[in-house]
């Protein structure tokens, strides 16, 4: 499911969402658009200046929005608006029947946001009927604040909501290992990362990517997807020379077991190796709701200890010796192994592509 701009051939579907949207609305007594419903003149005006987008998933229409960069009814407030400055407004949310509660309206709200940042704006603007409260839940859970009331231009009192944007962003963290989580809070502490369970994600995504790059897409797709929140997902393990690279994208499950028992049996595999050489590699993905996805790689440079030092980390951080710190990973203190891990190195490359 992804966000992006409408094309000539979705104007007869996003009329149909925006009916349906209005009809479900009605039943449950509320008029949004009270006086002037939706139009399909006013939806190929919006079309031709580029201001309509629709979510789409295997070809089918989800959701459609209209951003704008100034709204008119928005220049007097009874309020206050968080920022002063550039803002995109938000009009015309609307979500299909067969998508309804799969997460569509945070989509929105997320893709809305990224379009700001795109384009230089610092907040996102939306109005909506005062008991509409079905979109005024979802507006709060997103993190747009109410800032007073305006008049549109239809003369009806609407509640305004604005997010602010500037250069905070939210995103999924696609991963269950805490310690990883962990790392990327410290990593990004300008991000607001949430876990998967603060995400609302409770899924278990199989990893069948041959490389780690690849598992870090399915995993960032998945998660991205089932949540509407960008999502960023790491795969990451270790490598050894002798043993051709393995355990490599097994890493995590070299012998079936836990942490320790993987550490057991790479050191029995090794047993006798003059060559104890290798490294940590990973890769990261960030995937947005509105398609976008990038990527990027980071690896630190060790050898494998002939027997476990230190007690920190995770993994195999006790049985690897850093080149780079002159220690295991197990010794080494949090700020220590994020300044030269595979990981922080992987983040950091990301976060420049960024």
């Amino acid at each position: 499911m992804r966000a992006e701009p409408a094309k000539q051939e979705d104007l007869a579907a996003v009329g149909e969402v925006l009916q349906a949207a209005r009809g479900y609305l009605r039943e449950q007594g509320l008029d949004q658009w009270q006086k002037f419903p939706p139009t399909e003149q006013d939806t190929r005006i919006h079309f031709s200046r580029g201001e309509l987008y629709v979510v789409r998933e295997d070809g089918l229409i989800a959701g459609t929005f209209v951003l704008v960069s100034h709204e008119p009814a928005y220049d007097t407030i009874d309020g206050a608006w968080l920022h002063g400055g550039p803002y995109v407004a938000l009009h015309r949310v609307a979500v299909a029947p067969a998508f309804r509660r799969r997460g569509v309206a945070s989509l929105i709200f997320e893709a809305a946001c990224e379009y700001a940042r795109s384009v230089g704006a610092e907040s996102v603007r939306i109005d909506t009927h005062e008991g509409n409260f079905p979109m005024r839940s979802a507006l709060e859970r997103n993190g747009f604040v109410l800032c007073g009331r305006v008049t549109i231009a239809t003369g009806e009192m609407r509640v305004a909501y604005e997010r602010r944007i500037g250069n905070h962003m939210k995103v999924v963290a696609a991963t269950g290992n805490m310690h990883k989580l962990k790392e990327m809070r410290a990593i990004f502490p300008q991000w607001e990362i949430l876990s998967e369970k603060e995400a609302g994600f409770a899924g278990n995504v199989e990893e069948t990517g041959e490389t780690f790059l690849e598992n870090a897409l399915i995993k960032a797709r998945a998660v991205c997807r089932a949540t509407g929140h960008a999502a960023l997902a790491d795969d990451s393990g270790i490598a050894v020379d002798a043993l051709g690279g393995a355990p490599g994208v097994y890493s995590a499950r070299y012998s079936g077991g836990d942490d320790a028992d993987n550490r057991a049996l790479l050191l029995k595999n090794l047993s006798g190796a003059a060559d104890r050489r290798a490294h940590f590699a990973c890769a990261v993905a960030l995937v947005f709701p509105d398609g976008r996805e990038v990527t990027a790689e980071g690896r630190t440079e060790g050898e494998i200890l002939p027997s476990e030092r230190g007690t920190g980390g995770f993994g195999y951080d006790s049985l690897f010796y850093s080149y780079d710190l002159k220690k295991s990973f197990g010794e080494a203190s949090d700020e220590e192994k994020n300044s030269v891990s595979h990981r922080a190195r992987a983040l950091a490359a990301l976060d420049a592509k960024l």
